[in-house]
């Protein structure tokens, strides 16, 4: 923990901390700002049907874009050539954004 010096308490009387804020601020870890945290990771996930979404017996591709619409692409009725056709999607995908970005 740092050592609050007569500085810093000033400086928290200025703005209307209590000493006692300031003791717990400073105790606290450096790595709870943002981007550091863990409730600002993303989680990982090792789903092997991401992006399929099913309806019934069938299975489709979804992606959500930053337009706020959604992309649905019937796939059928196969979860493994559900699967496969997902992945050509995706590499398209891709390729065209690394084409539309350089």
């Amino acid at each position: 923990m740092e050592a609050l010096t007569p500085d810093t308490l000033a400086w928290a009387k200025r703005i209307g901390l209590t000493p006692e804020r300031v003791a717990f601020l400073a105790a606290c870890p450096k790595f709870t700002v943002c981007g550091e945290h863990m409730k600002h990771k993303r989680p990982v996930s090792n789903n092997p049907n991401k992006y399929l979404m099913r309806s019934g017996q069938k299975w489709y591709f979804r992606v959500h874009s930053k337009t706020s619409r959604d992309t649905v692409i019937p796939l059928g009725f196969d979860l493994e050539q559900a699967r496969k056709q997902r992945d050509s999607l995706l590499a398209e995908l891709k390729s065209k954004k690394v084409a539309f970005t350089e």
